[in-house]
């Protein structure tokens, strides 16, 4: 993919524990993972591995009207389900695994949205889903061995997190029509009762004040 070639700065470790900033392309730095981090289309990687899943970066629910298939959200009438880029990750919706950590940050973000009236747009959702595929690799089931010894861990997970972003974002590019960084998406997961007991207490609160 196009991406490979982007350049993304971390930090190698050299003797004594200090650090230098380095440069390093996308597909070298998502080769440093075992297993390695590598992108397809759902229909293409689904079942390839065992005990991962074909993750869509970007819930594919955000880009439909309902569910995830169907009618497409207003600006997302080139997008796919089946065509849309995934990678691998550790499957599963129990506590720690990488598929959960992922999900429970888009649920997130998408009940604050709704809690606010909102539909954010693609690229913040993109940041979001940085951060928590930062959490899924570092912290997510099953755990990845870094093959690169003198890579800072935490550094390497970072640029890892921009390398699947900016991938997506490559892919969203490419459609046909494009999906824009400014679309507005959909939000998959509605606030809670409980959130919005919450919320509407907050407010209370704020109106007596």
């Amino acid at each position: 993919m196009g991406t490979s070639a982007a350049m993304v700065q971390l930090k190698v470790m050299k003797a004594g524990g200090a650090g230098a900033i380095a440069d390093m392309k996308c597909s070298e730095i998502l080769a440093c993972f075992d297993p390695p981090i590598e992108f397809g289309s759902h229909s293409q990687m689904v079942g390839t591995k065992d005990g991962y899943q074909a993750e869509h970066i970007l819930p594919t629910s955000a880009m439909h009207d309902l569910g995830r298939g169907g009618a497409k959200f207003p600006g997302c009438e080139g997008y796919s389900t089946g065509g849309a880029l995934t990678f691998m990750a550790g499957d599963g919706q129990s506590e720690g695994m990488e598929h959960k950590i992922l999900t429970d940050q888009m649920r997130q973000f998408s009940q604050q949205n709704d809690l606010a009236n909102r539909n954010a747009p693609m690229s913040e959702w993109m940041e979001q889903y940085k951060q928590g595929a930062k959490d899924a690799l570092s912290k997510g089931k099953p755990t990845r061995t870094i093959k690169r010894p003198d890579l800072d861990r935490d550094s390497l997970i970072a640029a890892a997190a921009e390398c699947i972003t900016l991938a997506a974002a490559e892919s969203f590019a490419k459609l046909d029509p494009p999906v824009k960084p400014d679309t507005p998406l959909r939000n998959p997961w509605a606030a809670t009762k409980a959130q919005k007991a919450e919320a509407e207490s907050v407010n209370m609160d704020v109106d007596i004040m």
